[in-house]
C-alpha cells in the first residue's frame, strides 16, 4: 500500500477541468485571481502546452517567477516553449489582454527578491509559483524599439522584462537565446533584459545580433560577467561600450584573448584597442573578483591595467600568459596589492624574469598579512627562484590554501620550503610538487621505488617540524604530478583528519600507512 497521501479534491478536480483544454481557455477571463497558480501549476504537470501558452498570456500578476522549476528541472523543454511564446504574444501587443498584469518573467533560480509563494504551504493548491514583481527598487526604463520604420510613430507596445542569467554561445544555445534569436530573425522586438550573469561562450553571433541583444540588457544590473572565447583585441573592443556601463560588477572573468586577428595589427593598433578595453573597468568600482586567463596582451601592460581598478579587489588571477619584471613591478605597487586576499599566478612563466624574481618577492610582500588563497601552479620554477620567495613566504600568516605543484624542484628546496611554512596558526592544505630526484633523469617517467622513499622521509620530516594533525596524499591523475598535504594546529578536533598515507600515483601502486 502507497505511503503517499492522496490527491486532494482540488488537484482532482483541476486534472478533470484541465481535460478540455479548449474550454479552460475560454474560461480564464472569469477564473479568480486566486486560483491562478494552482491552476498553471496543474497545467505544467498535465503538460497542456495550449492551456499554459494561454494562462502566460492572460497572468493576473505582475510577476510570473519560474526559476524554482528550472532549478529542480522540472520544467519540460516543450512546455518552457509555450511559456516563451505565450510571453512573446504580449511582447507584440500595444495594449494587454482584459486581466492580464504581466510585466515580469522571473526566471532566476535564486530570486533575490523573492518575497514568497502567493499561498501558504498549507493549502492544497500550494505552487511554489511567485507571484511577486522581482525587481525592486531597479528602475526601469521603456524598451527601444529595433525597427522604427516598421510600425507608426504613436505605437508603444508592452514594456515587458525578462529576468534570466543570460549565456551568448552559438554552439547550443539555451531555450531563451533560441527564443530571442528568432525574434530577431523576425525583425520583432525584444524585451527588456535584467541578469545578474552574463557569459559570452565559444564562437561569436555577428556583431549586429550582439548589439540588438546587449541594447535591450539593463547593464547596471549585471553583477557577474564571464567570457569564454577566442576574441581579439578588436572583439573585445566592440564589447567595450556596455563593459563601461556595468557599475555593479562584483566578478570578472575574461579568458582566451589574443593579438592577432586575420591580418596582423600594429603596435599602435594593440595600445589603441587595449585602452579601449581596459578603461571600462574605471566606473567598476564594487569590482571584488578579478580573472584574466590567456590574456595575451598583458605583457608590458599590466600597470595600465592596474590604474583603472577600483580599491575594492580581494581576487586576482592571472593565467596562463606571459608577464614580465616590470609589470610584477606594478602590482606590488598598486593600491590592490595590500589587500589581496586571492592571487593566482598558475601557468605564468617566470623563466624569462631575473632568477631573484623581484617583483614576485615584492608582491608577496605587500599582500602577505591578507593573503588567504596563493597559487603559484604551473610556474616551472626552479630551487634558486623558490629561495627567492621563501622570505615573503614566510610572512603570509593567513595563509590556508597554497597550491605549488607543477615546479621543478628538489626535495631539499621542498624541505626548506616547509620549514619556512609551518606550523601553520590556522588550517592550511598546500598542494606541493614530487620533487625531481623522484622521476627518471631520460624518461622523465615517475620512480615508484624513489617516490615511496620519498614519501617517508616526508612524514619524517613533518613529525619533526610540527605537532599538529596532518594528512598527506598524492595524485597523478590530475594537471601535476602533486602531494596534497592538509594541517591542522595541534589541539583541534582530529575526527575530521584522514590518518592515512594515500598514494594514487598511476605508475605506484596504492599503498596506506599509519600515521
Amino acid at each position: 500500500m502507497s505511503s503517499s497521501s492522496p490527491p486532494s479534491l482540488f488537484a482532482l478536480a483541476s486534472q478533470t477541468i484541465l481535460k478540455d483544454q479548449v474550454q479552460v481557455i475560454k474560461a480564464l477571463d472569469s477564473l479568480p485571481e486566486m486560483l491562478f497558480p494552482p491552476f498553471f501549476s496543474e497545467a505544467i504537470s498535465s503538460r497542456n502546452i495550449k492551456t499554459v501558452q494561454a494562462m502566460v498570456q492572460a497572468w493576473p500578476f505582475p510577476c510570473l517567477s519560474l526559476g524554482h522549476l528550472m532549478e529542480a528541472q522540472q520544467l519540460d523543454p516543450d512546455i518552457f516553449k509555450a511559456v516563451l511564446d505565450g510571453f512573446g504574444v504580449l511582447l507584440d501587443l500595444e495594449v494587454r489582454p482584459p486581466g492580464c498584469n504581466l510585466e515580469v518573467l522571473d526566471l532566476w533560480t535564486k530570486s533575490p527578491n523573492d518575497t514568497g509563494n502567493l499561498h501558504s504551504p498549507t493549502q492544497p493548491w500550494n505552487t511554489g509559483i511567485s507571484i511577486q514583481k522581482s525587481e525592486v527598487g531597479q528602475p526601469r526604463t521603456r524598451r527601444r524599439r529595433l525597427d522604427h520604420a516598421s510600425s507608426p510613430p504613436n505605437q508603444h507596445l508592452l514594456d515587458m522584462q525578462l529576468d534570466m542569467d543570460l549565456c551568448i554561445k552559438r554552439t547550443c544555445p539555451d531555450q531563451v537565446l533560441t527564443f530571442l534569436i528568432r525574434r530577431l530573425n523576425l525583425g520583432k522586438v525584444l524585451p527588456q533584459i535584467c541578469c545578474r550573469k552574463l557569459t559570452f561562450v565559444g564562437k561569436k553571433y555577428r556583431y549586429t545580433i550582439l548589439k540588438k541583444i546587449m541594447d535591450n540588457v539593463h547593464l547596471h544590473c549585471v553583477q557577474e560577467v564571464q567570457i569564454n572565447r577566442s576574441l581579439n583585441l578588436l572583439d573585445l573592443a566592440m564589447l567595450a561600450p556596455y563593459l563601461g556601463q556595468m557599475v555593479h560588477v562584483n566578478t570578472f572573468h575574461l579568458s582566451g584573448v589574443h593579438t592577432y586577428p586575420v591580418t596582423s595589427f600594429t603596435e599602435k593598433e594593440v595600445q589603441k584597442f587595449f585602452t579601449r578595453f581596459i578603461s571600462q573597468f574605471l566606473p567598476m568600482r564594487q569590482l571584488n573578483h578579478l580573472h584574466l586567463d590567456s590574456v595575451f596582451c598583458l605583457e608590458g601592460r599590466l600597470d595600465q591595467l592596474l590604474m583603472c581598478l577600483g580599491p575594492n579587489l580581494e581576487t586576482l588571477a592571472i593565467t596562463d600568459c606571459f608577464l614580465s619584471e616590470s609589470d610584477l613591478i606594478s602590482l606590488s605597487l598598486s593600491c590592490c596589492s595590500s589587500h589581496l586576499m586571492s592571487l593566482d599566478l598558475s601557468e605564468v612563466v617566470f623563466i624569462t624574469i631575473t632568477e631573484d624574481l623581484e617583483g614576485l618577492r615584492a608582491v608577496l610582500l605587500r599582500a602577505s598579512s591578507t593573503l588567504v588563497h596563493l597559487d603559484l601552479g604551473g610556474c616551472w620554477m626552479t630551487d634558486t627562484q623558490l629561495t627567492a620567495i621563501l622570505p615573503a613566504l614566510r610572512l603570509c600568516a593567513q595563509l590556508q590554501v597554497f597550491r605549488f605543484c607543477g615546479n621543478l624542484v628538489s626535495r631539499g628546496a621542498l624541505e626548506s620550503l616547509l620549514r619556512a611554512m609551518l606550523p601553520p596558526r590556522k588550517p592550511r592544505t598546500m598542494f606541493l610538487p614530487i620533487p625531481q630526484e623522484c622521476y627518471l633523469p631520460v624518461e622523465g617517467s615517475l620512480h615508484s621505488g624513489r617516490l615511496q622513499v620519498y614519501l617517508a622521509e616526508l612524514r619524517l620530516l613533518l613529525q619533526d617540524i610540527m605537532m599538529s594533525s596532518w594528512s598527506l596524499e598524492t595524485h597523478s591523475n590530475i594537471e601535476y604530478d602533486t602531494i596534497e598535504l592538509n594541517l591542522r594546529p595541534a589541539g583541534q578536533s582530529a575526527s575530521s583528519t584522514t590518518w592515512a598515507l594515500d598514494c594514487t600515483c598511476a605508475s605506484v601502486r596504492p599503498y596506506r600507512v599509519s600515521a
